[in-house]
């Protein structure tokens, strides 16, 4: 991506220690730390430990490092909200390419799937829905089919993973609409605070059918469609902050994982020490296991 007025070669090659420009996608999330403006502080905020606790130091004003507001909240920065390691495979149970609803050429294949639901076996009708409408998104086909066809949300689900909005074998870039925190559902085009605490609200309902996208159609009927592309149900990527102690608490490891359900065998695609930001749990943790005493689940 090309940012206009970006830093290029003249600029990291004078710093302190210089190196080149890369003009390609990062690897890691910390590699934002080499890009102009960029900092520790917009990365991290005060969590510079990253264990996602208030710890003292972290809420004591300028005593110590990190410097913060003392406000009693933990304002972390951005490292916990982005990845690089987001993609999902295009293709549905079985492994096959799933349909592209973006294709002239697969109006047959749709109309055929559309029936196999118990939709209308009028062909003229099937054809003039496929023909009247282009759909930019999975959301969006299901809307227009309600509308025109009057698909029901159990008749949609029964078809879904057998549709994609793209023809590439696999779709980067989506957001969970499941579990994504409400800070990144906010991020979503034409979403506000309002309609993301809606969204986290109606999937924490007892009675709704995460299962199935169409969930986001009740949810937001009048924004749906907008954020249809950048959405989906499903995770094949995870990570986790492993901490291991010995019996006595006189050592202990952490590491941070990345891995890749996608394909048959999970790959570890990341894997860092992290032993150097210090202990991350509750320190009487460590206390009690030195003074021989038992740890309680």
């Amino acid at each position: 991506v090309y940012i206009e007025g970006g830093a290029e070669d003249d600029y990291y090659l004078l710093l302190d220690e210089p190196y080149y420009c890369k003009n390609s996608a990062l690897e890691t999330v910390e590699e934002v730390l080499l890009i102009k403006g960029a900092s520790l502080e917009i990365l991290f905020g005060e969590d510079m430990n990253r264990n996602g606790v208030l710890d003292e130091n972290e809420n004591d004003g300028d005593v110590s490092e990190p410097d913060d507001n003392r406000n009693g909240r933990l304002d972390r920065g951005f490292y916990d909200y982005v990845t690089i390691y987001s993609e999902e495979p295009n293709e549905n149970s079985s492994g096959e390419q799933r349909i592209d609803i973006t294709s002239n050429d697969s109006r047959q294949e749709l109309a055929t799937l559309l029936q196999g639901v118990g939709l209308s076996a009028d062909q003229f009708l099937m054809q003039q829905f496929l023909r009247a409408y282009s759909f930019t998104s999975v959301i969006d086909f299901y809307i227009k089919a309600q509308g025109f066809l009057g698909l029901t949300a159990e008749q949609f689900k029964m078809i879904e993973n057998e549709i994609s909005a793209t023809s590439y074998e696999t779709v980067p870039g989506l957001i969970n609409v499941n579990t994504a925190p409400k800070e990144i559902l906010m991020c979503l085009p034409n979403i506000d605070e309002s309609d993301a605490e809606v969204l986290v609200r109606v999937r924490n309902s007892d009675n709704v059918d995460t299962g199935s996208i169409a969930w986001v159609v009740d949810a937001l009927p009048e924004k749906a469609s907008d954020i249809g592309r950048y959405i989906t149900i499903s995770s094949y990527q995870y990570s986790a902050d492993i901490v291991s102690v010995s019996g006595d608490g006189r050592a202990f490891a952490r590491h941070r994982m990345v891995i890749d359900t996608m394909d048959d065998e999970m790959k570890v695609v990341y894997w860092k020490a992290l032993k150097h930001l210090g202990w991350p749990l509750d320190p009487e943790i460590i206390e009690k296991l030195r003074d021989g005493e038992e740890i309680e689940d």
